[in-house]
């Protein structure tokens, strides 16, 4: 286990469950103190419980620009910096190309790009004038490969924030600041059970549940590179064979 992340003070959007609260616990094992963030209070609070040190918890929705600039204010005024974003929170659409709705695709983008967009603009002035930091976007290997049918909304969406990743890394040389995109494959969370689609999304998923990743594996995997990783980060072993198997598709 690596400490790079000991002392550090991180962000975790879409902290309440999944892949974002099992990051929370393996990132606060490590010594970073972590500000959680989500919609859900309640799941906040017991996730924090579940945290080592001294946790804080932020109500936050991600798509709403005042509750953005809350919490960073909210980090700053309590820790005195940001040293690592996890933008994580994010939601899923499961639908045929053609049956796929305008309202459910700007609701995708607004979560799953736009969101995680704009969280880092929020985020960017502190680190700047500190000169340092770690800007990590939770994508998927479908952010990099078409790797199941009916979900081209999806692909698109975590496509962008992997082009958008790269473009950031490119304008941050020389400032300290790392950028670093998450490509987790199919990870055993409720994430298949909301959504649209969430039903035929659901009976999919459960054909494929001993092929699935647990979101603690995908999080050890995940904090192990933080801030030290490469630019993509392959979070387990089925993650890569993913890659390589769908990448020439």
């Amino acid at each position: 286990m690596t400490n790079w992340l000991d002392g550090k003070v991180v962000i975790i959007t879409g902290a309440s469950s999944g892949i974002g609260a099992a990051l929370a616990r393996s990132c606060s094992n490590r010594g970073a103190h972590v500000a959680l963030a989500a919609r859900r209070t309640e799941h906040l609070a017991e996730v924090a419980r579940s945290c080592s040190g001294e946790p804080m918890t932020v109500t936050c929705d991600v798509t709403v620009s005042e509750d953005r600039r809350r919490l960073v204010d909210a980090v700053l005024e309590r820790r005195g910096r940001i040293d690592v974003l996890v933008n994580n929170a994010g939601i899923g659409l499961y639908a045929a190309f053609g049956d796929v709705k305008e309202a459910d695709l700007r609701e995708l983008l607004e979560v799953d790009l736009v969101a995680v967009f704009r969280m880092t603009q929020e985020v960017l002035p502190a680190m700047r004038a500190a000169g340092r930091g770690a800007i990590v976007n939770v994508a998927s290997t479908g952010g990099l490969i078409a790797h199941a049918p009916n979900v081209s909304a999806y692909l698109a969406a975590k496509h962008a924030v992997v082009g958008m990743s790269r473009g950031l890394r490119r304008d941050l040389e020389g400032t300290g600041i790392s950028v670093q995109v998450v490509c987790p494959h199919l990870t055993d969370t409720k994430f298949f059970e909301v959504g649209v689609g969430a039903e035929a999304m659901r009976e999919a998923a459960g054909r494929l549940r001993n092929r699935m990743d647990t979101a603690e594996d995908v999080a050890e995997g995940t904090a192990e590179q933080i801030g030290i990783g490469s630019f993509i980060i392959f979070p387990t072993e089925r993650a890569r064979a993913a890659y390589e198997r769908f990448r020439d598709l």
